[in-house]
């Protein structure tokens, strides 16, 4: 099995030595740029599993660099690592990256994160969209779940959200249909899902179990993932009454608060799972909100 390629634009030499041993142990290949125009330049041709970015960079800055990989369709979705030792250049950036590290970068915090994102592995190598939704597909998803984890250990925000939600009566609708049937159903219920969700949020399916899943990374209050999820029951129970077929159809949906004491996306999974056999079974009205103590309990 081919390396993941981790590709990391740095014009300091002491710090590019220690990203790449970091880099190295995790069992990464490694190429460094140290030019801004060069490190584009081989981005037009590498498509890397993970960029280690510097701000400060001759030719072309940082800042530049991510503002052109986000606004192409093919790197736009490569996860973003910037690194800078100025605070104020990082309040700034007009394109948010995945995360953020201030120098002096602790190499066990370096570590830490990299043995984090093992899970996501080659997920940057497979098509970025499900063929019958045109959601985001679930290996997508797990990267950007595991760099939302990371954000909040580091960021020292509280919490984010995972909204998940699938159809009660599942098992009943693939004796029903045909498979041409259901795929044209679960296309038409993609859409009621994202109606009311932004455009910019990160939605994807799991066709393994059915499940619909968005992350909720801007968290203002405690209302607010309650609003949202309700929001988006209302349009796919509409579209599930509309389609009834007589088997009585309804969506499950919940929100899983997730905060900082997560050790991986592994355990946010698990979580989930549970709180959908709860909802399966009717101990809480949907939409609920969930979060790990409550799991636990349960």
């Amino acid at each position: 099995m081919d390396k993941p390629v981790a590709l990391i634009v740095e014009d300091d030499r002491d710090i590019v030595a220690l990203f790449r041993h970091v880099l190295d142990i995790a069992g990464y290949h490694t190429e460094i740029v140290m030019h801004g125009i060069e490190a584009m330049e081989r981005l037009e041709i590498l498509l890397p599993n993970i960029v280690l970015l510097d701000l400060q960079l001759p030719g072309m800055s940082g800042v530049e660099i991510l503002k052109r990989m986000r606004a192409d369709e093919r790197m736009s979705r490569i996860p973003v690592v910037v690194i800078t030792a100025y605070a104020v250049y990082a309040d700034s950036l007009p394109v948010e990256p995945d995360l953020l590290l201030m120098k002096p970068v602790d190499i066990n915090q370096l570590s830490s994160l990299v043995q984090r994102l093992q899970a996501t592995q080659g997920a940057m190598r497979e098509p970025a969209h499900d063929k019958v939704t045109g959601l985001y597909t679930f290996s997508f998803f797990t990267v950007r779940l595991a760099f939302s984890l990371e954000r909040i250990k580091q960021s020292g925000l509280r919490r984010f959200g995972v909204l998940f939600a699938d159809v009660a009566q599942a098992a009943l609708l693939k004796k029903q249909m045909s498979e041409e049937e259901l795929t044209v159903f679960y296309r038409k219920l993609a859409d009621q899902f994202k109606v009311t969700l932004r455009p910019t949020d990160t939605m994807a399916w799991s066709p393994s179990d059915g499940v619909f899943l968005t992350l909720i990374e801007d968290i203002p209050n405690p209302e607010a993932p309650l609003r949202i999820a309700g929001r988006v029951r209302d349009s796919m129970k509409k579209f599930l009454e509309n389609n009834d077929q007589g088997l009585g159809l309804r969506v499950n949906l919940g929100v899983l608060l997730c905060d900082e004491d997560y050790e991986d996306i592994q355990k946010i999974l698990q979580d989930i799972q549970h709180a959908r056999i709860l909802l399966q079974d009717r101990q809480y009205t949907s939409p609920a909100i969930f979060d790990r103590e409550m799991i636990g309990r349960n």
